[in-house]
């Protein structure tokens, strides 16, 4: 039960960090990013968090480590997610 629980507040804590990211891409774009890319972007911030112990990192430092790979996870979706709906749009024409 307690393995259970641990791994539920570390996956907590990932997609709390994936929605810093998500606020992060909010700042310099000063646009509003689309809905779609808050789900997404913690979604992609625990598949980054979950490649570090993947990779073979399974002790604190792999933690460590995958706590700045969750806020960047999460930072490029939402970012490749805000720039996605502008793509093949003619601003000049």
């Amino acid at each position: 039960m307690w393995e259970t629980l641990g791994l539920l507040g570390v996956l907590s804590l990932w997609g709390a960090l994936g929605l810093l990211g998500w606020c992060a891409t909010l700042i310099p774009t000063r646009r509003p990013a689309p809905a779609f890319a808050l789900p997404l972007a913690v979604a992609g911030a625990i598949a980054g968090a979950l490649l570090v112990p993947a990779l073979g990192a399974k002790d604190a430092f792999g933690l460590g480590i995958s706590l700045p790979v969750a806020v960047g996870a999460g930072a490029m979706v939402s970012a490749a997610l805000s720039v996605w709906p502008q793509m093949g749009t003619d601003e000049h024409g």
